[in-house]
C-alpha cells in the first residue's frame, strides 16, 4: 500500500514540475519610469539575463497586462484587437455587495410624519438627483481629459455610485410609503394635489435613477488593469512573440504614435532556419599532369598540379540553433554546396549565429562528396607507360573532407502575433 501511495505522489510531483506556467508582460501606460515594462512569473534565468532581453521559455504561456490606462479617453488595442475591460453584471453585483448597498436597509420610515413630509422630500429628492446628474457629467468630462486614471477616480466613482443607488432606493421607499398611506388614518396629512405632485416627483426620480445607474455602470465600472488571455507558443518554430499596442483617441479616432511593437524572445529549445553563403571545402577534384622521363623510354611521370588546399563553393544549410538569451547562439547544420568544378557536396557541422534580427552564421565541419582521384594501381610521382593516348587514368571516388563557411540567415525574425 505504501508503494502505491509513493507512486501517486511521484506522479503528482512530475505533473506539477511539468505544468505550464504563465508569464505576464506588464506595461505601465502612464509616464515612463524604470519599471514601465516588466515580466512577472517564474524566472528561469539570471537577473542579468532578464535585464538583457524580455524572454520566456518555450513551454511557458504569455499574457499581456496594461496598467494605469484611461478607457474613458482612449481605446486600447493589441494587434488591432480591442481589449475588453468593462466588468460584467456579476462582477458589478459583487462590487456592490462589498460597498454594503442593499435595498433591505430602509432609509424612509412609514409613519404620519414621513407621510406628511412626502411632498417636500420628494421634491428635494428630484432636485438632488438633478444635481447629482450634473456632478456625474462634470466628473466624466474631467476624467476624460486625464491621461491616466489614478486611485482617486475609483474612490470618487464608488462614492457617486453609492449616492446614486441610495437615491434610487429612497425614491422606491417613498413610493411604497405613499401607496400604503392611502388607507390609513394619516392619509389626509397632505392634499390630493400634493399627492399627485409627489407621485410625479417620485416616479421621475425612480425612472431617471434607473437610467442613470445603467449608464453609470456601462461607463465607469472597469478595472484599472486590462489584459489578454495567456497564449500557448509551445512547439512553434519561432524566435519571439510579437504584439503591437495602439492607443486611439475616442473623440478623434486618431492613433497615438508613441505606442509601438514589442518582442518577447523565446529562450530555450531549438529553432530551425535556412541560410545561404560561401564556403571553403577541402574536397575537390585532383588534377594531374605528365612529365617526360630522362632517357626517352616513352614512359611518363604522373604529377599532381598545384591547386592549393581548398576549393571555393556556394551553398545553403539548414540550421538548428539553440535559442539563448544572447547575441551569439550555438547551432548545428547540414546542407549542400556547389563547387567551382560544378560538384555537389553534402556538409554537416556546427558553428555560431551572430545577431538577433540580421543574423550571420560562422560554421565548419565535415564535407562529403564524389571527387576525381587516380585509379587503383597508380600513384602520383611514379612513372607509367600511358600508351599512345597519354591519358591519366582517373576514377570517381566518394571522399570525406572538411569545410568552413559564412552564411546569412534567409529568414528574418520569425515572430508569432499575440492575439
Amino acid at each position: 500500500m505504501k508503494t502505491f501511495y509513493l507512486i501517486i505522489i511521484c506522479l503528482f510531483t512530475i505533473q506539477a514540475l511539468h505544468a505550464q506556467k504563465t508569464r505576464i508582460l506588464i506595461i505601465d501606460v502612464s509616464d515612463p519610469n524604470e519599471n514601465s515594462v516588466s515580466l512577472s512569473g517564474p524566472k528561469k534565468c539570471s537577473s542579468r539575463c532578464e535585464r538583457k532581453w524580455l524572454s520566456i521559455k518555450p513551454r511557458e504561456l504569455l499574457a499581456v497586462q496594461l496598467k494605469n490606462a484611461n478607457p474613458l479617453k482612449y481605446e486600447y488595442t493589441i494587434n488591432d484587437n480591442n481589449i475588453s475591460y468593462f466588468m460584467d453584471t456579476a462582477t458589478i453585483n459583487q462590487h456592490l455587495s462589498s460597498l454594503d448597498i442593499s435595498p433591505e436597509n430602509p432609509s424612509v420610515k412609514n409613519n404620519s410624519a414621513t407621510y406628511a413630509s412626502i411632498f417636500v422630500e420628494s421634491k428635494k429628492l428630484k432636485e438632488k438627483l438633478d444635481h447629482l446628474e450634473i456632478f456625474i457629467d462634470q466628473f466624466e468630462l474631467k476624467s476624460m481629459s486625464e491621461e491616466v486614471l489614478g486611485d482617486d477616480f475609483f474612490q470618487i466613482r464608488d462614492s457617486l455610485y453609492i449616492t446614486l443607488k441610495n437615491v434610487h432606493y429612497e425614491a422606491k421607499k417613498y413610493k411604497a410609503c405613499l401607496e400604503r398611506g392611502k388607507n390609513v388614518e394619516y392619509s389626509d396629512a397632505i392634499t390630493d394635489d400634493q399627492k399627485e405632485t409627489s407621485k410625479e416627483f417620485i416616479n421621475y426620480s425612480i425612472e431617471k435613477s434607473e437610467t442613470m445607474l445603467k449608464s453609470f455602470e456601462s461607463k465607469f465600472f472597469f478595472s484599472n488593469t486590462f489584459y489578454t488571455l495567456p497564449k500557448d507558443i509551445q512547439g512553434k518554430n519561432i524566435d519571439a512573440v510579437e504584439f503591437t499596442i495602439k492607443r486611439l483617441d475616442k473623440k478623434t479616432n486618431k492613433e497615438d504614435g508613441s505606442y509601438g511593437k514589442y518582442n518577447v524572445w523565446i529562450s530555450g529549445g531549438v529553432k530551425i532556419d535556412i541560410s545561404a553563403g560561401v564556403f571553403l571545402t577541402s574536397l575537390y577534384d585532383e588534377e594531374y599532369e605528365t612529365r617526360d622521363v630522362e632517357g626517352g623510354t616513352g614512359q611518363k611521370q604522373i604529377a599532381l598540379k598545384k591547386q592549393g588546399s581548398y576549393d571555393f563553393a556556394f551553398g545553403s544549410t539548414v540550421n538548428t540553433n539553440f535559442r539563448m538569451n544572447s547575441w551569439i547562439q550555438p547551432q548545428i547544420n547540414f546542407g549542400f554546396i556547389f563547387t567551382q568544378n560544378q560538384k555537389f557536396q553534402v556538409i554537416l557541422g556546427g558553428g555560431l549565429i551572430f545577431g538577433r534580427e540580421e543574423r550571420w552564421i560562422l560554421s565548419g565541419g565535415l564535407s562529403m562528396g564524389v571527387v576525381d582521384r587516380l585509379a587503383d594501381g597508380f600513384e602520383k610521382g611514379n612513372v607509367y607507360n600511358l600508351g599512345t593516348s597519354g591519358q591519366i587514368p582517373v576514377v570517381k571516388q566518394f571522399k570525406f573532407g572538411h569545410f568552413i563557411g559564412i552564411t546569412y540567415n534567409l529568414s528574418k525574425v520569425n515572430a508569432v502575433s499575440l492575439k
